[in-house]
């Protein structure tokens, strides 16, 4: 449940960089060096968050308090980033650019948000994996984990048409009011989480004889290093998952503002984007059934070519030809393609944790959750913030209706 409420205030990330640039003013290129900044932090701290996630629960045989500890700090930096003093509704009432939001503002509350997340996310992913020891189960658990994000999504896509509000656009009116919203809920379903969910079964994965186990060093650090050299599944998994996030980060970062100031379609964003989600919903529980019957890594491919093909047919549009029908097919594409992702992914890398325990003797499920997550968070920043450059190198300027040939291409 609390998942439900960690997506719905991510959501917004992907329109942040459009709406603080818009409304509050600051430049594209800064807010691409924001952007860098902070999801270099985020990926960085994410090993550290999961190999002390790892260790605590070696020792006690919880991940809870890690978990508590990100959903508190979740609530209020979230609110700080989307709701700045002197934002939302006073902005699109005045047009005034408030004061107190400067670039250091944005860059505390984001690293604060990062740090938040990883925190909640890295042990939470990995909890996942503890309480599902089976192949299906991990298929069915992940699901459920997927569906609950793909609704928190859509609740966040859904504030913009409650009739609130003059218009349909994401502005810091409806920002506001999502935030505000979303944290009052967080609690609650927080400590529900935690009270009525076991540490983990159990059932653990098959390991070794202490006869064949690979002798232990006296080096922690070592070994840590050889599970991963070793390991030539994991290697293999995050490389392909590496090259699928550079792509898609570069698409992820400038969509928003594209179909905004580029294709004048902002109005059709929200509702757009609520229909991908809803697609993505109803497609999880078919991508878990043909997974099992045809294997994860077959259907993996076939979701990556959706994606693909979201990724070309939209450098395709242009202005004056592209209409709901053609914004609605490439994230209709892109949102079924990363419904399958969200559930294989994790899925297959809890099998690789299983084979990891059982050549090397530890268990360091959060370890190669958090490093996996460093590779993806480390290639979408890089990706996002080069599309951002990009941009403003060639000139491009979010707040004006007509654009020349050179900051079009």
């Amino acid at each position: 449940m609390p998942v439900g409420i960690v997506a719905w205030q991510m959501a917004p990330l992907g329109v942040l960089q459009g709406i603080y640039a818009k409304y509050y003013g600051l430049s594209l290129t800064a807010i691409g060096a924001v952007l860098f900044f902070t999801r270099l932090f985020d990926a960085v701290s994410d090993p550290v968050i999961g190999y002390l996630s790892d260790r605590y629960y070696q020792r006690r045989g919880s991940r809870k308090p890690f978990i508590l500890i990100g959903g508190l700090l979740f609530i209020v930096s979230s609110y700080f980033l989307y709701v700045p003093q002197g934002g939302g509704a006073d902005v699109m009432a005045t047009g005034a650019q408030p004061a107190s939001v400067s670039v250091a503002y944005f860059t505390f509350w984001f690293l604060m948000f990062y740090l938040a997340w990883t925190l909640f996310e890295m042990p939470h992913i990995a909890w996942a994996s503890d309480i599902a020891p089976a192949a299906d189960e991990k298929i069915r658990i992940y699901g459920y984990r997927n569906i609950a994000y793909s609704a928190g999504l859509l609740l966040f896509y859904s504030i913009p048409l409650l009739p609130l509000f003059d218009s349909q656009s994401i502005t810091p009116a409806t920002l506001e009011v999502s935030a505000t919203t979303a944290c009052i809920m967080m609690l609650p379903l927080l400590l529900v989480c935690l009270i009525a969910v076991p540490d983990s079964t159990s059932a653990k994965p098959a390991r070794r004889d202490a006869s064949e186990a690979p002798k232990r060093t006296h080096n922690e650090w070592r070994q840590l290093w050889q599970s991963f050299s070793q390991n030539k599944p994991l290697l293999l998994f995050t490389a392909a998952y590496l090259l699928m996030y550079l792509g898609t980060g570069l698409w992820n970062g400038l969509i928003f503002l594209y179909v905004d100031t580029y294709l004048g379609k902002g109005h059709l964003f929200a509702q757009i984007f609520l229909m991908g989600l809803i697609a993505g919903i109803v497609f999880t529980p078919l991508w878990c059934k043909v997974a099992l019957r045809f294997g994860k890594k077959a259907i993996c491919l076939v979701a990556m070519a959706l994606i693909l093909c979201s990724v070309v047919y939209t450098g395709l549009l242009a202005p004056a030809t592209s209409g709901y029908s053609d914004i609605l097919i490439i994230n209709m594409l892109m949102m079924i393609g990363f419904a399958c992702i969200s559930v294989l992914a994790p899925a297959m890398l809890s099998e690789i944790v299983d084979y990891s325990t059982w050549k090397f003797g530890v268990e360091r499920s959060a370890t190669y959750f958090s490093c996996f997550t460093f590779i993806v968070k480390t290639s979408g920043a890089m990706a996002s913030a080069l599309g951002l450059g990009i941009a403003g190198w060639y000139g491009y300027d979010a707040t004006a209706t007509q654009h020349g040939s050179e900051t079009v291409f």
